[in-house]
């Protein structure tokens, strides 16, 4: 093999081989691209988690403060039944149809 012909295929590689880096620098460049949409994605999830979290808490102390003054009413009430006088010891009766 000459010099001009081993010359020629070194050459010839060379191209083969730079055209093989633009493609995986294009695809390099793409796949960073993806990977920042998908970071983007996962702290626009990670934001949306935590307002449901922070929603979740809320509704959680609201429906605690509902309970509490439920409890409140109902021991209200049972204070006020037993403190009214009895009138008989028959349980209170129905009114009859008409």
């Amino acid at each position: 093999m000459s010099l001009l012909e081993r010359l020629g295929e070194l050459g010839k590689a060379l191209l083969t081989t730079d055209a093989e880096l633009r493609h995986l620098r294009e695809t390099l460049t793409e796949i960073r691209q993806e990977v920042r949409k998908l970071a983007d994605g996962m702290q626009e999830i990670r934001e949306r988690l935590r307002r449901l979290e922070v929603s979740r808490e809320a509704d959680r102390s609201q429906m605690a403060a509902e309970i509490a003054r439920f409890k409140v009413e109902v021991e209200r009430a049972e204070l006020q039944l037993t403190r009214r006088p009895s009138t008989s010891k028959e349980p209170p009766t129905l009114p009859e149809p008409k």
